[in-house]
């Protein structure tokens, strides 16, 4: 189950149609070794469903707040999930 977990934040870490925030954070994941749940854990998400759907690009417009969980959680800076062009 982990290799399947694993794979599947490396394609959404390098995949050119997921969000910009989709890449951003499978790729933080991937370098901290984090499940969803310890994502959603750190951040105050109810559950890591929430987590799955904006590292898959499916939620392409997540909330602020959102954002402000995963920044959190990842210790991310704010500025890092802006897109440049």
């Amino acid at each position: 189950m982990r290799e399947l977990r694993h794979d599947n934040l490396i394609f959404f870490s390098e995949d050119p149609e997921n969000t910009h925030i989709g890449r951003l954070v499978a790729k933080q994941m991937l370098a901290l070794d984090y499940r969803y749940a310890d994502v959603a854990r750190r951040g105050g998400f109810n559950d890591g469903n929430n987590v799955i759907m904006i590292v898959s690009g499916r939620r392409r417009d997540p909330y602020f707040s959102s954002i402000v969980k995963l920044s959190k959680a990842l210790d991310l800076k704010l500025e890092k999930f802006i897109e440049e062009k």
